[in-house]
């Protein structure tokens, strides 16, 4: 598993990588955080309510009947600010600079600035910290530049001013951080479930594809066989065909035993429990190529199609790891020969293993006449997935009378399979 699905696996909250070197660059990457629509409609009302009251009153109280078109537009100002911070808080940066632009020429000013401060506490939550870092360095520099230049109320009390203002960022912005870690755990729980659950359906996939492997190669012999010495009149062909059958059965059980033996072997090794048994699991370097290859020979001539074999290079030189991958082609691609095949069948395969690969060929003259046996269509599939997980191809298809497979194995750059 990587580091970036490390999975939340206590009551605690595990910090991802991301935040334990927390720079500028992460800082700004934040972007800004939900808010309730019931909370941003009481904002609304609220602050609607707030500054029209505002404008009533400055209206009201101004000087010789004059219209005080600076405060207005200041309220206005504050009031698009706690607007946008309820509805979009893409704009709050820009809004608030207005705001300061307004509030900027007033040396007496209350409600505006009230109003600014309670904007930076929610800004720290609501926004990006990208549009944070505009609006708390703006107000800073308006402060200084508000307190020496327009106020001319003494540099004292911007040791007021400055530090409320950092304070009021603190709530909020740790609310977001908290936020913004603990939704960082949960997508690396999804992404380690999502990855568990692929790992279980493709778990379950090769599982299919052993079975099918084990089962049908045994069975379709095994029926074969039972169809040749029922059909048989010869006493000594029935008892071969029932040796051929003992020895079929006996063959898959000890296939399925081993395969079995694996699955439990995983699933110990998954707990991080000891494999007590792991000297029961079939060893690949065990598997004779030389061996299957005269076995299938044997058992297809046997069965009235008559077979060769052609090999180039050293079989041994094959890698363990492709070992079981031939093997299951082979006994798939004889399988099916046994399903289709009729009278004047043959087969030919060959083997060719060189420096960096090897070539699987197995072909079968096409005869007329329906499949002896029911045909499950999912053999082939599953010999094109193996194939392609080792890097290779398989190809299948009739070629000038002949069904042919065509198998091209890698002995680099490859997943291992049993």
């Amino acid at each position: 598993m990587t580091e970036s699905l490390r999975p939340h696996t206590g009551p605690s909250l595990q910090i991802p990588r991301k935040w334990r070197k927390f720079g500028l660059s992460e800082m700004l990457q934040v972007g800004h955080s939900p808010l309730s629509m019931w909370i941003a409609f009481v904002i609304a009302v609220f602050v609607t309510v707030s500054a029209f009251d505002d404008v009533r009153l400055s209206v009201q109280t101004g000087p010789g009947g004059q219209i005080p078109w600076l405060l207005i537009s200041c309220t206005v100002a504050y009031w698009t600010v706690w607007m946008a911070l309820a509805f979009r808080p893409q704009w709050v940066a820009a809004l608030f600079v207005l705001q300061l632009a307004t509030m900027l020429p007033q040396d007496l000013i209350a409600g505006p600035l009230l109003a600014a401060f309670g904007a930076i506490a929610v800004a720290a939550y609501r926004v990006s910290l990208r549009s944070l870092a505009v609006i708390v360095g703006s107000f800073l520099v308006w402060q200084i530049v508000w307190v020496l230049f327009v106020a001319h109320i003494g540099i004292t009390q911007l040791w007021g001013y400055i530090p409320v203002t950092l304070l009021l960022t603190a709530p909020g912005l740790a609310i977001k951080l908290l936020r913004e870690r603990a939704l960082q755990v949960a997508r690396e729980q999804k992404a380690a479930d999502e990855k568990s659950a692929a790992a279980a359906v493709e778990q379950r996939a090769e599982l299919a594809r052993e079975l099918h492997d084990v089962v049908t190669h045994g069975l379709t012999m095994i029926a074969v066989q039972a169809n040749l010495g029922k059909i048989s009149k010869e006493e000594l062909a029935k008892e071969h065909a029932l040796t051929e059958i003992g020895s079929m059965a006996r063959n898959s059980l000890d296939d399925l035993r081993r395969l079995i033996v694996a699955m439990r072997a995983d699933e110990r090794s998954a707990e991080g429990a000891p494999a007590q048994d792991a000297g029961l699991l079939p060893s690949v370097a065990c598997i004779d190529l030389d061996g299957s290859f005269a076995d299938a020979q044997k058992r297809l001539s046997g069965l009235g199609c008559p077979t060769s074999i052609k090999t180039s290079g050293n079989l041994d030189d094959t890698p363990n790891g492709l070992r079981p991958t031939v093997l299951r082609i082979l006994q798939e691609s004889t399988t099916n020969i046994v399903k289709h095949s009729g009278k004047g069948a043959r087969c030919e395969i060959s083997m060719y293993v060189a420096d960096n690969h090897l070539e699987l060929v197995i072909q079968s003259r096409m005869t007329p006449g329906k499949p002896r046996l029911p045909v499950s269509g999912t053999g082939l599939a599953g010999l094109q997935e193996r194939a392609s997980r080792l890097g290779g191809t398989l190809e299948a298809g009739p070629d000038d009378g002949w069904w042919r497979v065509r198998t091209v194995l890698p002995f680099k750059d490859r997943q291992s399979l049993r």
